[in-house]
């Protein structure tokens, strides 16, 4: 399923600010993401790191994320980025319009839509989730994407949510290093519009009643997609309301 070799050729073949992807490969790590903590990672990025299994995968707001060797595809994207060029939602659904296209294009599974902020929903069940990360510095912050995939997780795993798998993939090195080469591309080349008009048109729930809420509040109302700011909107009584916490959570109502 995944040929570590080949994926490595091909990583080597992108290239971010002058300099070809690289690959770290590891069996067992607790998370993924943790690598843009440690110095000796972060001087050779940008970076792709794969482990067979993670025993500390995480999602948004600490939530936990199953990560099993042969039956989901665990990795993480590291790259740094000028701090003065960093936008943290900007980036989030230029992930998900990158890894959705990927996915819909060299899969059988054409019905993925995106549950804001960023994950991926195949059938309403959740299918992939996508965590950013940062450390910043003076003039620079160190990004890393962290991306999860089912694709054959046991029916009575513990997940707290319900979840989908897509069909097995033959090939996942295929999907990281066109998700890598698509992301990179789509951050030079996407304007705001295009964004925008992407994102929204693979909105679950558009247009329907949904229920918005923290840990401090919640807000119900239709859901009108993102804006020209990177808010996600809903129509509430009338009222437009924006959403800018992308901690915050959607469910439908």
């Amino acid at each position: 399923m995944l040929n570590i070799s080949k994926l490595n050729k091909e990583l080597n073949s992108i290239y971010y600010n002058n300099t070809c992807l690289k690959l770290l490969f590891k069996n067992h790590v607790s998370s993924t993401n943790d690598y843009i903590k440690y110095k000796y990672a972060r001087d050779l990025f940008p970076l792709v790191i794969i482990a067979n299994t993670q025993r500390a995968a995480r999602g948004r707001n600490k939530k936990t994320w199953l990560s099993l060797n042969q039956k989901s595809i665990s990795f993480s994207l590291c790259f740094k980025i000028n701090a003065q060029d960093f936008d943290l939602r900007r980036l989030s659904y230029i992930s998900c319009i990158s890894l959705l296209n990927v996915i819909k294009k060299n899969t059988s599974n054409k019905n993925i839509k995106i549950k804001w902020p960023n994950d991926l929903y195949l059938d309403n069940k959740k299918v992939s989730g996508i965590l950013i990360e940062s450390l910043s510095t003076n003039k620079e912050v160190y990004v890393g994407i962290g991306i999860g995939i089912n694709l054959d997780i046991p029916n009575n795993s513990y997940v707290d949510r319900p979840f989908s798998n897509l069909d097995m993939i033959e090939d996942a090195s295929l999907i990281i290093s066109l998700f890598c080469e698509s992301l990179f591309k789509n951050i030079s080349e996407m304007n705001l519009d295009k964004i925008i008009k992407i994102y929204n048109t693979n909105l679950i729930w558009y247009q329907e009643k949904v229920c918005i809420s923290d840990h401090e509040s919640a807000c119900e109302g239709r859901l009108l997609g993102i804006n020209d700011h990177g808010e996600l909107t809903i129509e509430s009584d009338g009222n437009i309301k924006y959403i800018n916490n992308i901690d915050s959570t959607m469910r439908l109502v």
